[in-house]
């Protein structure tokens, strides 16, 4: 199974990674973050296309070994569902980490970000969470060009609350770090024991 643990900058993803790396699941899962394999100058749309498709295939070499994945990262839904290899897995599971415009602001602004450039995270955090709540939201965000064969057709017509297109979402305005890894490893567990 691939568990995705994403959202824009800010939620607060790589700091419950850290957390999450030390919980005992009970069966193997890697935690990998996304951007650990590195994001070259001018990274766009189509090369995460390729990046997601990167973790996809990690996953499946982990599913042959009998363990699970937890990838950390801004992967939206739609994109993941899409990746050539998606279907070869015996799950994948989504939990959105979210938090609002002054929150992201503030985190990013502590990080040393410039607020030029926080606008636009803002943005995409906000189509982020309109995204995986509704499929039908905004997909041309997504939906570019790209050298891979994306299978965009797997989610294109579902409607919101088609149980296909499912995901766990975390308000992280109010958590600590702690509270955050908490929620989520409630939500892995009990993903894990309804395999």
């Amino acid at each position: 199974m691939l568990f995705s643990l994403t959202g824009a900058s800010g939620a607060g993803k790589s700091t419950v990674l850290s957390l999450l790396e030390t919980v005992d699941w009970g069966a193997p899962v890697r935690c990998v973050e996304f951007d650990s394999i590195g994001v070259p100058d001018g990274a766009d749309t189509a090369w995460r296309h390729g990046a997601v498709e990167h973790w996809v295939q990690q996953a499946l070499i982990a599913q042959a070994d009998g363990a699970h994945v937890l990838l950390c990262g801004q992967v939206p839904m739609g994109e993941l569902l899409a990746a050539p290899s998606a279907d070869q897995l015996d799950g994948i599971r989504v939990c959105l980490l979210d938090c609002s415009p002054d929150v992201r602001t503030e985190r990013l602004v502590q990080r040393g970000e410039h607020l030029e450039v926080i606008v636009h995270h803002n943005r995409f955090g906000e189509w982020f969470l309109a995204h995986t709540l509704d499929p039908r939201h905004a997909p041309e965000v997504i939906r570019v060009a790209s050298p891979l064969p994306m299978q965009w057709s797997r989610w294109a017509d579902l409607e919101p609350g088609d149980p296909r297109w499912r995901a766990e979402i975390i308000d992280t305005d109010a958590l600590t770090p702690q509270e955050v890894a908490a929620s989520v490893e409630s939500w892995m567990r009990r993903e894990l024991a309804a395999l």
